[in-house]
């Protein structure tokens, strides 16, 4: 399908879910704020290359999770999927969108932004904030919807709740406040890039695990 890599392109969902170590690695806020002030921002350049590539890679892995679970959700509903077909089309529209949210930012790309111009880390995190937020409450429901039709399958014992983990944040409010302290409140808008899809990526194990239990 298009938008997946090709490495991802018909795989498995059990090595989607094993390709978790690679792609969902958990990074050090406080490390990296404070290599960033002691290198006086130039490590700060490393962070936002691992944060966007974090960031791509996971969202792309994510697209072909939601792809590869609905395919095994349809085989082991073969000959019942009416009584699915409501989550499965709802499945079907939240996979698409997270494919579509899937486009590569470009890890190298906005490296040479950073670096060429100050503004583009500004526009960077505006972007990255926008996107965790998207794909943290599409994944939310996704599993929601993926826990109901497994209940009504009688794959899982009862439907569950997945609640999204991301906090809304106010992206301006962190530009300007970042530009009154020249710079110094922008190592906390690091730190807290960081942690947030640290938290999201720690939320989502178990429910990644929930799939790969009652569909293999």
């Amino acid at each position: 399908m298009q938008g997946y890599p090709m490495a991802y392109q018909g795989s498995d969902l059990e090595a989607l879910i094993a390709d978790r170590a690679r792609t969902d690695y958990i990074m050090d806020p406080g490390m990296s704020v404070l290599l960033s002030f002691v290198t006086c921002g130039i490590y700060g350049w490393y962070v936002i290359y691992k944060l966007v590539q974090r960031r791509d890679e996971h969202l792309r892995r994510m697209a072909a999770v939601a792809d590869a679970s609905i395919r095994r959700l349809r085989e082991k509903a073969q000959g019942r999927e009416e009584v699915i077909a409501q989550e499965l089309a709802e499945l079907e529209q939240l996979k698409m969108q997270m494919v579509t949210g899937s486009a590569e930012r470009g890890a190298a790309l906005w490296l040479v932004i950073a670096i060429l111009t100050g503004i583009g880390t500004f526009i960077l995190y505006y972007m990255l904030m926008q996107d965790y937020v998207q794909h943290d409450q599409l994944e939310a429901r996704f599993f929601t919807v993926m826990s109901s039709a497994l209940a009504k399958l009688g794959l899982a014992a009862e439907p569950g709740q997945a609640v999204p983990s991301v906090p809304q944040r106010e992206p301006v409010t962190f530009i300007l406040l970042t530009i009154f302290t020249c710079g110094i409140y922008g190592l906390y808008w690091m730190y807290v890039m960081i942690k947030d899809f640290n938290d999201h990526l720690t939320v989502q194990v178990p429910w990644e695990n929930f799939l790969w239990e009652a569909l293999r």
